[in-house]
């Protein structure tokens, strides 16, 4: 089986044959079904909450499997269920590392009985408790302010000695508030697909900045997205690699509408 690009199958089939052939990844990162009846094609998204729960406890297991040591996973969530996925990783024996927040303002709310929905969490999770990859310097945002650069900021180190802080060239250290914009409006209309929960490139580009690995300057780990849906994480992958690095990374989708979108989206790059 053919493991670089897409795969158009069923993950819960191809995850197990991955694991049998020795295929390792340094990130899985990955936007499943939220489980609140968003049509994908088939009832992916609709399951009862026992089998919600025991189909992630499943793939979560075949997920860890397929980590290199130094590898993580990062899982999309809703509020309502992210809960039982951070759960079934902990007693999966993987490592929390963080909950983190893709943040956005022009989302659209159905409802006006409760507050209008501006985040989605995604979980952080590594396969080992001490070794783990984060590239920093890679991710970093530009100071929200630079009058307070004008004046030096003194701290004290670990040996009690007064030092002068220094702005990073780079700029400041990346929160845990990822601020991205959805792909609602007319601005996002040419990114846009009929997916109904496609992510914007501008955040799985930057995760994968994050957290892939680097060699010589350079991004060259394998990725896996085991809910490739519309091709996003590919369509990243392939941007980067245009730029000079090397991501080698498999993108497995059940229904054959999102994979052909997907391969028209990468042949237009």
């Amino acid at each position: 089986m053919n493991t670089n690009g897409i795969i158009c199958g069923d993950c819960d089939i191809i995850l197990p044959r991955l694991i049998e052939s020795g295929e390792k990844y340094s990130l899985i990162l990955t936007d499943p079904p939220y489980n609140i009846n968003k049509d994908f094609g088939n009832d992916s998204d609709c399951l009862p909450i026992d089998e919600f729960i025991s189909k992630t406890k499943e793939r979560v297991a075949m997920l860890k499997e397929l980590l290199t040591e130094d590898g993580s996973i990062i899982w999309f969530g809703i509020h309502d269920y992210i809960c039982y996925v951070q759960v079934i990783m902990y007693e999966a024996g993987l490592s929390y590392r963080r909950l983190n927040i893709w943040h956005y303002e022009n989302g659209f709310s159905r409802s006006r009985k409760e507050p209008a929905t501006h985040y989605e969490p995604f979980l952080w999770f590594s396969k080992s408790p001490k070794k783990w990859i984060y590239n920093v310097d890679e991710v970093r945002i530009p100071y929200k302010s630079t009058e307070r650069l004008k004046s030096p900021i003194t701290y004290t180190d670990s040996h009690g000695n007064k030092k002068i802080w220094q702005p990073n060239p780079k700029g400041s250290m990346r929160g845990d508030i990822w601020d991205f914009p959805t792909l609602a409006g007319k601005a996002y209309e040419k990114e846009r697909t009929e997916h109904p929960t496609q992510k914007p490139i501008s955040l799985i580009t930057e995760l994968i900045k994050a957290f892939c690995p680097m060699k010589g300057g350079k991004y060259e780990g394998r990725i896996l997205d085991p809910f490739h849906g519309s091709g996003t994480l590919g369509v990243c992958c392939e941007m980067l690699n245009k730029l000079g690095n090397n991501i080698a990374w498999t993108g497995i989708e059940l229904e054959p509408r999102w994979c052909d979108i997907a391969h028209n989206r990468l042949a237009e790059l």
